[in-house]
């Protein structure tokens, strides 16, 4: 019983006596009572280490503090450093004259946009004649057409839009 209360005794304050760095020795006496301790008597039976003392320096164990704030400054150079980079490509991203694609997507929108706008006008608008509204929309669809099958072709060969005439009779000034 004296041996069990002694070792419950012992696992609550070993690890208390960390701070003093030092082994931690059981050993037997000549009467059968077990001991702990640092130190063990001569005429100690059945001895064995129960925690070993680690040695170190206390300098090198501390923390630098020196290493510590490099490596932080380091860390927030590296991040600033990818910022101005992602920054940079943005920017040279958004001055680089447009893709082929890019030109070929902007035209096709425009053209688009000004046949819905010539398909959205009433007659009126070209002087009551369905012929006039359809010629109109007839040549952006060709062209469109033209830049789907071919874009080389169509840029190195742009046709003038024609000068149609304006039929709109809005106020007169």
């Amino acid at each position: 019983m004296k041996v069990r209360v002694l070792i419950v005794a012992l696992c609550f304050i070993l690890p208390g006596l960390s701070y003093l760095s030092a082994d931690i020795y059981r050993w037997t006496d000549k009467q059968g009572t077990v001991h702990f301790g640092n130190s063990v008597p001569s005429d100690a039976q059945d001895v064995k280490v129960v925690s070993k003392e680690i040695r170190s320096d206390p300098a090198a164990s501390a923390p630098d503090a020196k290493s510590t704030e490099s490596i932080i400054q380091e860390h927030e150079a590296d991040l600033q450093r990818e910022q101005e980079a992602r920054k940079q490509a943005e920017e040279v991203k958004k001055n680089a004259p447009p893709t082929r694609a890019e030109i070929i997507s902007r035209e096709k929108e425009h053209l688009e946009k000004k046949i819905l706008e010539l398909d959205q006008k009433p007659i009126e608008s070209f002087g009551g004649s369905p012929k006039i509204k359809a010629a109109q929309m007839g040549y952006f669809q060709s062209r469109l057409q033209a830049l789907m099958a071919d874009p080389d072709n169509y840029f190195k060969n742009p046709e003038p839009e024609p000068n149609y005439p304006a039929y709109d009779k809005g106020p007169s000034n």
